[in-house]
């Protein structure tokens, strides 16, 4: 099965991992970072609040929204995600965007008022819509991951239809680092999103005027990473471990499951894979992208290749989460898991938990 949580990750990992370049900055001095596991609520789908997902910030780091349900609509109805983690400055996000959804026609169809009316070509051609909204906002770079987009071409994500209604289905996924200007500062935001696209043409074949064309889409796991360009590179880590250690929550998921059974049977199999693809996108980084990335910093001086090992490599330890296991960042000597849902990595051999933090908690040991 399509695994789009790893693909999300290798989509951010293509760009704005070969950037990155002094994450360290963030462990200066101490020696010490301190993240916490944040949850993602869904309050309204089922009988009670559920958790839908959880994931790793930085301990000072805000957090507001969740999963929400739209009831009614044409062209966004059922469960989507609408989160924001802010750093403590205020500066910068990880926002998860809800999904969209478009239509057009060639003969002036009315469109919902819950759809764009406007059809796009694939992933790229979604994002610089929603890219112009910022001000003085330009794409600089668009990468797809090879092994997602071999995926997505192959049913049920792409399949084709010949004769009379004519009809395409096709799936498309993308990476865009773009820049923009906010309140006088420069910014420079990724955009991870997969698209969904269909197009129909009937009446060809009849020779009675113009064909039907019409065709409806949907941008999905729309998630963004945004920061002042100055701190891109510093904070593009944070992103990193979010998208690595994000899961679905398992008795929220099985819900999903349940509900999603409920749906017509030519829709359960893509169901599914979105399920799986919100639940599982991110977490490993290819080797293509890993290779280019240290072919880039080769030539790094001493602290860059110190970096470059935060950025790369994170290291699994078990911990008292529903997974069991958790990612934390690599080239630190000790990790912990204090009581209040916080995670320590330290180069201090002397640090106790209770002592030096005020909360009590227990060293993590390293997954075997």
């Amino acid at each position: 099965m399509f695994d789009f949580t790893r693909s999300a990750i290798r989509l951010l990992a293509a760009v704005s991992m070969a950037r990155a370049a002094s994450a360290a900055a963030y462990a200066e001095g101490s020696g010490e970072m301190r993240l916490k596991l944040t949850t993602i609520m869904d309050p309204t789908g089922f009988e009670k609040p559920l958790p839908a997902a959880r994931s790793v910030l930085p301990a000072d780091w805000t957090t507001t929204g969740g999963v929400i349900w739209r009831i009614g609509g044409e062209c966004t109805n059922g469960q989507t995600v609408d989160w924001t983690a802010t750093s403590a400055d205020g500066k910068s996000i990880i926002r998860m965007f809800p999904a969209t959804a478009w239509r057009y026609s060639n003969q002036n169809m009315p469109i919902p008022q819950d759809c764009i009316a406007k059809g796009y070509r694939d992933a790229e051609d979604y994002a610089r819509d929603f890219v112009a909204t910022q001000e003085d906002a330009k794409i600089v770079k668009v990468e797809r991951d090879p092994q997602t987009s071999q995926v997505l071409a192959q049913h049920p994500f792409s399949y084709e239809m010949p004769g009379d209604p004519y009809m395409r289905n096709w799936w498309d996924a993308a990476s865009v680092t773009f820049t923009y200007r906010y309140q006088d500062t420069d910014y420079t935001g990724v955009l991870i999103v997969f698209t969904m696209h269909s197009h129909t043409v009937s009446g060809h074949s009849y020779g009675f005027g113009p064909p039907l064309e019409m065709g409806y889409g949907s941008a999905m796991i729309q998630t963004v990473f945004a920061a002042p360009t100055d701190q891109f590179d510093q904070l593009a880590p944070v992103a990193m471990l979010f998208l690595r250690n994000y899961q679905a929550d398992p008795e929220w998921q099985a819900r999903m499951n349940q509900h999603n059974a409920k749906l017509s049977a030519d829709a359960i199999q893509t169901s599914r894979n979105i399920s799986k693809i919100i639940s599982d996108t991110y977490s490993e980084i290819s080797d293509m992208n890993m290779e280019s990335w240290r072919r880039q910093n080769d030539s790094s001086d001493r602290t860059q290749r110190e970096t470059s090992e935060w950025i790369r490599d994170v290291e699994t330890y078990d911990a008292d989460v529903p997974t069991g296991q958790i990612e934390l960042p690599s080239g630190y000597d000790r990790a912990f898991q204090l009581n209040d849902d916080t995670f320590v990595v330290t180069n201090d051999a002397f640090y106790e938990p209770f002592r030096d933090s005020g909360i009590d908690g227990r060293e993590l040991t390293v997954t075997k």
